[in-house]
């Protein structure tokens, strides 16, 4: 055959077999991208569906109507859409394994989607599946108008709106009309942001962003170059509010625990254009001067991780809280936690702590931790430095030194606290001096001397608490106060008594069980003496409290009673003088209460029964008592009672009350809740007669109801018949509607002398 006639021969044996190849290989394209996809999404626990696939010949295979979505037993929950996506491949590289990428451009239309973190112990995307991502890295990408949220906890990240370009051979873009950042320490929205993008050797950078007002990103990059080896990497620069932020973050999640590095650090950031930006509505001013931090390690096993932190402020304000100088120095490594330095310099102020200790093993070692600390101080003025950890300056002032040293090992402890101040005030309570020293031993704490002195006025204790199990404690307290007016405030009573009241107090206190006596002088009166005796261990529940035996005497020979009042809210009495004697034996839930009472000579201001004078003795011996007699006056008529007393059972307690004289009823009508009682004078009544008066109520609670019993039929004079009738109490709502009239005879008035006659008398 002529070599002409071999040669076309050839070319038609050629053209005959690339024509069917190129009528297949759209075919066979679209059908291939359809089989991975199927395949791969299947692999990872995905659905992928889509309304159709073309390939051209030589053209880009685009994907119209994708929909990415995870299975139930996904980690993630993933829901992508996307209008139009078109991918051009590298069939070289992907029918030949040559080098290069897989995919040559990608290009987005339209993307939408949410991927949040829904079961952490579910399934995860395998080694396989990251390795494939990480093959399918194109060399161009373009996604136009997308809209994502991001959601991991309580952190959440919306993107609206979105356009990103990125190449290998140029400059790209990006642009987003609004980016939303909300967790639990930060919330933003930054608006029309708008930068350039650089992709090399599989590293997306972003620059050129302006956040806010004096928030500028220089750069921040996306290391995917290891993404099959489940490993990504962040790196930002940032200007920010005078000051540069710089940090790297990287996350490996290959093993089975993740890993984390992080380094950062912060230099001559304004705090005052921080906090405008942020939003806080008190305005905080200083520099954060220096700040440089490192973490390597799990997140949720911070013990095994190694971290360091050091910052410096200066000039830091906020409200009326001033430093010049704050220095914070800490590190963690190999389980122990080390605070290298807490130094705060406040004008003529200073603190220093330093330290370090053991990070737990188990939760039962939080209770008996090994560390060791120092401390020192010299305060100069005590207002500023208070109010630097938010107390009120004007209830703080004086010099106080602080030094001491604690080491604890191995469930024993030791170490020392020394306190010396003067010219101080504590809670508004002006100390003219207080001396203090603390000394930790290996079971116990000692309180080897504590000494506080004002004026006149003393208090010193001494002491040991047991460290171990048992808890057990002891000491004496003894205090000496001339006066006990200033130092009402702290109790908040807002009571200023016009007449000072002294007391002298002993406590001693042995294995938990408090001695104490105590005596206190009223004007115008003799001292009131206290002796208590109660147990108070450490660790003890209330109810164990209220079923612990107490003994409690309280003996007031003469108490006038208007100097009394005046360390109460009652004005009641304007004369009158108190004395007896209360002993309880027993427990708080069910004590046995013997007391003697009498009162003489008492003057009232118009109250709620509108009396004006008032005296009377009642005795009460193992909850049961007789009151003895009971004298009352108004404006206009004398009253005398007689009765019992029951308080055997605190929340059922009784009183009973009878007349010697007659008393009647003068309010027939209903009252729901009777607010006041008042006595009217009456000649001769036809109202229904009172026997008995009986107040029935909680010892210590409301709720009290008065009972009214008639008389009997063998009175002289046959009264009216009445039926029992129960009324609530409610006194302090008075109203004319809730006030209950009862009747007494007139008080004889003196009769007038008779006129002399003048003249003879026949």
């Amino acid at each position: 055959m002529p070599l002409k006639n071999r040669f076309l021969f050839a070319s038609l044996l050629i053209l005959l077999t690339v024509l069917p190849g190129i009528w297949l290989t759209p075919f066979a394209v679209s059908n291939g991208v359809r089989f991975w996809l199927w395949w791969k999404a299947r692999q990872e626990g995905l659905v992928v569906k889509f309304d159709k696939i073309d390939a051209p010949f030589l053209r880009p295979v685009v994907i119209s109507g994708l929909h990415v979505t995870s299975t139930r037993e996904n980690a993630f929950r993933i829901d992508l859409t996307a209008t139009e996506a078109s991918v051009d491949l590298n069939l070289k590289r992907i029918l030949l394994r040559a080098r290069g990428r897989a995919i040559h451009n990608l290009s987005i239309e339209q993307l939408h989607g949410e991927l949040s973190r829904k079961n952490p112990s579910g399934r995860a995307l395998s080694q396989r599946g990251w390795t494939t991502l990480h093959k399918l890295l194109p060399e161009n990408v373009s996604v136009g108008s997308s809209n994502l949220r991001l959601e991991d906890g309580p952190t959440v990240i919306l993107l609206r709106n979105a356009f990103l370009s990125a190449s290998e051979t140029e400059a790209g873009r990006f642009n987003a009309d609004e980016i939303m950042i909300a967790s639990p320490w930060f919330r933003q929205t930054f608006s029309q942001l708008r930068g350039a993008t650089n992709w090399q050797s599989n590293r997306l950078t972003l620059g050129g962003f302006s956040l806010t007002r004096g928030l500028d990103l220089q750069s921040v990059t996306a290391d995917l170059s290891r993404v099959s080896k489940q490993r990504v990497g962040l790196e930002f620069d940032v200007d920010a509010f005078g000051g540069k932020i710089r940090a790297s973050i990287s996350h490996q999640w290959r093993s089975q625990h993740s890993n984390w590095k992080m380094a950062g650090s912060a230099t001559d950031i304004s705090l005052a254009q921080t906090s405008e930006a942020i939003g806080f509505t008190d305005r905080v001013d200083g520099l954060l001067h220096a700040c440089n931090f490192t973490f390597r390690g799990n997140l949720s096993d911070p013990a095994r991780a190694t971290a360091s932190l050091w910052t410096e402020m200066t000039g830091f304000t906020w409200r009326n809280r001033t430093a010049e100088a704050i220095m914070l120095g800490a590190a963690l490594y190999n389980q122990q936690i080390e605070l290298q330095q807490l130094y705060i310099k406040q004008k003529a102020n200073q603190l220093t702590l330093s330290g370090e200790a053991s990070f737990p093993s188990n939760s039962s070692d939080w209770l008996s931790p090994d560390f060791r600390g120092d401390i020192s101080a010299s305060i100069s003025n005590l207002g500023d430095f208070a109010s630097l950890f938010g107390a009120d300056p004007g209830d703080f002032a004086g010099k106080i030194a602080i030094d001491g040293a604690m080491n604890a090992r191995d469930r024993k402890i030791g170490g020392y606290l020394i306190l010396e101040g003067a010219s101080l005030t504590l809670f508004t309570t002006a100390i003219d001096t207080l001396n203090a020293k603390l000394n930790l031993k290996a079971t116990e704490l000692e309180i080897e001397q504590l000494d506080l002195k004002r004026k006149n006025d003393s208090l010193s204790a001494q002491g040991t608490i047991d460290m171990s199990h048992s808890h057990d404690y002891s000491g004496t307290i003894n205090a000496v106060i001339s006066d006990l007016t200033p130092y009402l405030p702290i109790l908040g009573t807002g009571i200023i008594p016009t007449k000072p009241v002294s007391a002298n107090a002993q406590i001693t206190i042995n294995s938990g069980v408090w001695d104490g006596r105590c005596s206190i002088t009223i004007a115008d009166s003799k001292p009131i003496d206290f002796n208590a005796q109660f147990p108070l261990r450490i660790g003890e529940s209330w109810n164990t409290f209220l079923v612990s035996p107490v003994i409690v005497m309280v003996d007031f020979p003469a108490v006038f009673l208007p100097a009394a009042q005046q360390y109460s809210n009652l004005e009641i009495f304007r004369d009158g003088t108190l004395s007896g004697s209360i002993s309880i034996n027993g427990t708080l839930q069910q004590p046995k209460v013997d007391l003697g009472v009498q009162l003489m000579n008492g003057r009232l201001e118009n109250g709620s029964f509108g009396l004006t004078e008032l005296s009377g003795r009642m005795r009460i011996e193992g909850g049961r008592g007789v009151l003895d007699f009971l004298h009352a006056s108004t404006k206009d008529v004398d009253l005398s009672f007689s009765g019992d007393i029951d308080i055997q059972d605190l929340a059922n307690a009784k009183i009973t009350l009878t007349s010697a004289l007659p008393v009647f009823d003068l309010t027939p009508r209903r009252i729901d809740c009777v607010g006041r009682i008042a006595f009217s004078p009456v000649g001769i009544a036809l109202a229904p007669v009172i026997n008995e008066m009986e107040f029935r109520g909680g010892l210590l609670r409301s709720g009290w109801t008065l009972t009214f019993q008639p008389p009997g039929r063998d009175r002289m004079i046959e009264p009216i018949n009445i039926a029992t009738r129960t009324i609530p109490l409610c006194f302090g709502g008075a109203s004319d509607n809730n006030t209950l009239i009862l009747g007494a005879s007139s008080r004889p008035q003196p009769s007038l002398p008779r006129p002399r006659r003048h003249g003879n008398a026949r």
